[in-house]
């Protein structure tokens, strides 16, 4: 055999290798995407669970009413007012809002009432730290 077909050969098992590899990396590709596939229904099964779950919380209007009971009740609260209340995870934060200006701007939020979505129970303040902007955990 002469240097050209020795050359030739070369080339017709590189390419053989390359296509059977390329191959192998098609399929390896092919099987992890039914698990992606899989793992986005698990996930949305997942959020129809916790949905179902948070039909026994307090509705945000509850949340917000016993934040201002708790606002009002409190002689150290009694210039701010409750806003609009976000839930994350079963603990709704409702806003302490600056009704009457004094100290800081009408409308000002200065931290929230914390109110477990499941009992309606206040488990606290959060304040936020003026100088680091850290929020700053009271209890009742």
């Amino acid at each position: 055999m002469n240097t050209r077909n020795i050359l030739i050969l070369i080339v017709v098992v590189l390419v053989i290798l390359v296509g059977v590899v390329g191959y192998m990396l098609m399929q390896s590709f092919n099987n992890v995407t039914p698990n992606i596939t899989n793992n986005t229904t698990q996930v949305t099964i997942n959020k129809n669970q916790t949905n179902q779950t948070q039909f026994n919380f307090i509705s945000a209007s509850k949340a917000k009413s016993i934040a201002s009971q708790y606002l009002n009740s409190n002689s150290k609260f009694q210039t701010l007012g409750a806003g609009t209340p976000v839930l994350k995870g079963s603990v709704y934060y409702v806003p302490m809002v600056v009704e009457i200006e004094g100290q800081h701007a009408k409308d000002t939020v200065l931290g929230n009432v914390k109110v477990d979505a499941k009992t309606g129970t206040v488990l606290g303040t959060e304040i936020w730290d003026i100088t680091t902007g850290e929020p700053i955990n009271e209890p009742p």
